[in-house]
């Protein structure tokens, strides 16, 4: 049987547990993957005590109550989407989507950041208002070539398939946030005229040219509302992935926190307001090692007024920055949006991906959204950029029998994504001192607690769960993940 029929059949008997009692249902991942999102037996605390227990106890406060959580996910490239699209029957796209985006079937992925025109997983280099003929190469728009009323403005590339997905997926899950990102506006708007992040032979970087700030606006409005128009809500927004990055090898460009301010306040601001769009705005979206960057946004009057809060990104700095950010400013928001897995990394991969989702939830974040939903075999495509990015799940076109797979980071995501429902509250819960022991729980709307565990170390790990004066003995295997959940009484 397929592994994803297998996968349907285990979520189908998995269902979150109903009131009547605190019985607890476990469902854990071992990182060679033999128990993979697997329930075992239940568990049931007690308020009997046991002066001879002294295993190490993770205590869930449900009195303290920190973010609300927005979801759990990854980025439907346009990579993904043609994979999905082009490459499987559709009967092997259904089938996929219910293990991604069902709470029954699979791990109902909640948070989707979607590109806004070509990131560096995709089949071509695009825009939604190109000037030149892109191909797998960027072209360069000619000299004195623009359109600043969007006249050839158009989303024929995304109505093709990328809209579509986009509806299947709601349709499985409609709880689903999309967030909206582009690597580079359309080449004519920016100084270099071509969609590259820098110029490949002198790396010159490009940016958006400041009498273009009000076409740049309203080319994202455009794009909210055709995304919405055409069924798929947008959550939020932010305006330049990675803006401190300016590649030379696939769409981006570099746009410095002053000029980010100028443009929230002086462009997109008013262009939102005129066409009445509430979507939230997050600045930056890069690492968190340059808080710095956000810092200034936020303390620009006009777009910190605009901005709801801090997209982070995980490939420098780390994530106890966001709690030093909410500690400066508590009345701003804060996402993880992306994360990538890939060939680089080496050990325990489920662990340490594990261990980043605890730390980033831990601190603040309302998301924590790896990169691609899905890669190939060959890790594409991709029109430059990373050659070695893995998705939650890759397709396999050359194994028609069984053409799609999860990889960890699936279960990393599904431990999280398919307990955590929408609305639910990040709530207290200690790490266990002189222990691997990591985790992080949370409150659901329908009354369900959810603790989401991690035993990092190499060795099997015996601890205590503790919740209302009660407590339950339970032991993690090494480098294990586990979600324990149960129903307040």
């Amino acid at each position: 049987m397929p592994r994803f029929a297998i996968l349907a059949v285990c979520f189908a008997l998995a269902a979150i547990p109903s009131a009547g009692g605190q019985i607890i249902s476990v469902y854990q991942t071992t990182p060679d993957l033999l128990e993979a999102l697997s329930q075992l037996n239940t568990l049931h605390f007690s308020a009997k005590s046991n002066p001879g227990l002294t295993a190490p106890i993770i205590t869930v406060d449900d009195s303290q109550r920190f973010q609300e959580i927005d979801g759990f996910g990854a980025s439907l490239t346009d990579a993904a989407a043609w994979l999905f699209a082009k490459k499987l029957t559709p009967a092997q796209t259904d089938a996929a989507f219910k293990t991604l985006f069902s709470r029954k079937d699979g791990i109902a992925v909640s948070f989707l950041r979607h590109p806004i025109g070509s990131p560096d997983l995709a089949v071509t280099f695009y825009s939604y208002d190109d000037l030149c003929r892109q191909t797998d190469t960027a072209c360069t728009t000619p000299a004195g070539v623009s359109d600043p009323n969007l006249a050839h403005y158009s989303l024929a590339h995304d109505q093709e398939y990328i809209l579509p997905l986009l509806r299947e997926a709601l349709a499985l899950n409609p709880s689903i946030k999309v967030m909206l990102t582009p690597w580079s506006p359309p080449g004519w708007m920016k100084t270099s005229g071509s969609m590259l992040g820098s110029n490949p032979e002198t790396k010159e970087p490009s940016s958006l040219r400041p009498e273009f700030y009000p076409a740049f606006a309203n080319y994202l409005v455009k794009t909210v509302e055709g995304y919405q128009a055409a069924g798929v809500p947008v959550y939020a927004l932010s305006v330049q992935n990675e803006p401190l990055y300016a590649p030379p090898t696939y769409s981006g460009m570099r746009m410095m926190p002053d000029e980010q301010a100028a443009f929230f306040g002086a462009a997109l601001g008013p262009a939102m307001a005129a066409a009445g769009l509430k979507t939230k705005v997050m600045a930056y979206d890069h690492n968190w090692d340059q808080p710095e960057y956000p810092e200034t946004v936020l303390k620009d009057a006009k777009a910190g007024a605009l901005a709801a809060g801090v997209a982070w990104h995980h490939y420098a700095g780390d994530p106890s920055v966001m709690s030093e950010f909410h500690d400066e400013f508590p009345q701003k928001d804060q996402w993880v949006t992306e994360s990538s897995g890939g060939t680089w990394q080496k050990g325990n991969v489920l662990a340490d991906e594990a261990a980043e989702l605890i730390a980033a939830t831990r601190n603040w974040a309302k998301s924590y959204v790896l990169w691609a939903l899905a890669t190939d075999q060959n890790y594409g495509p991709h029109v430059g950029g990373c050659a070695t990015c893995r998705g939650l799940v890759t397709i396999d076109p050359t194994n028609p029998e069984n053409p799609v797979t999860p990889e960890r980071d699936y279960y990393v995501l599904g431990h999280a994504s398919k307990f955590v429902l929408p609305g639910a509250v990040r709530i207290a819960s200690n790490q266990p001192a002189d222990t691997q022991v990591k985790d992080v729980a949370f409150s659901n709307p329908d009354g369900t607690i959810v603790l989401y565990t991690l035993n990092a170390g190499t060795a099997s790990q015996a601890f205590r769960i503790g919740f209302h004066g009660k407590t339950v003995a339970t032991i993690l295997p090494a480098g294990t993940v586990a979600t324990f959940v149960w129903k307040l009484k």
